[in-house]
């Protein structure tokens, strides 16, 4: 009896202690949402644009080569009506500065895609590659439909 309920014990905390994220796929999904930011900015009263900024350079995948620093931004504007309009974003800067800066639509079947957990079929979405840069905190800015400034900051994983 004893050795049973032992033999159940063990069982049951082995069952507990492991990971859900053994997958691969789990772990990239993990770390796509650890590096990202989601930013909503207020269009009017029934507007409002949904962005959100995914750092790449943190997940380890063969389709990320750490030459360049690397974003993933996807936009989209809810109106309130039930339909989305197009958002054009511009104006990116890393760490304040758009030198040799390269902005890239991607269409929803692009690899890199699958890298990032929120992906959707409303949401138009750009890779953003900034020179490499050694600093371990990072300033992603942009500017939106109304040429206001948005920041955010991304820390790099040493």
């Amino acid at each position: 009896m004893r050795y049973g309920l032992m033999v159940l014990v063990v069982l049951i905390l082995q069952g507990c202690a492991t990971k859900l994220a053994d997958d691969q796929h789990e772990k990239l999904m993990d770390y796509g949402m650890f590096n990202s930011k989601k930013i909503e900015i207020k269009n009017s009263e029934t507007s409002k644009t949904y962005v959100t900024i995914t750092y790449l350079n943190p997940i380890s995948h063969e389709l990320i080569t750490q030459e360049s620093e690397k974003f993933i931004v996807g936009t989209y504007m809810a109106t309130g009506d039930g339909s989305f309009e197009k958002v054009t974003l511009g104006g990116f800067k890393v760490n304040g500065s758009d030198e040799n800066l390269t902005v890239t639509p991607l269409p929803q079947e692009a690899p890199l895609l699958k890298l990032v957990s929120s992906t959707n079929a409303w949401t138009n979405y750009v890779l953003v590659q900034a020179p490499k840069t050694e600093q371990i905190k990072m300033e992603f800015s942009f500017e939106n439909d109304q040429s206001k400034r948005v920041t955010t900051n991304f820390q790099k994983d040493y």
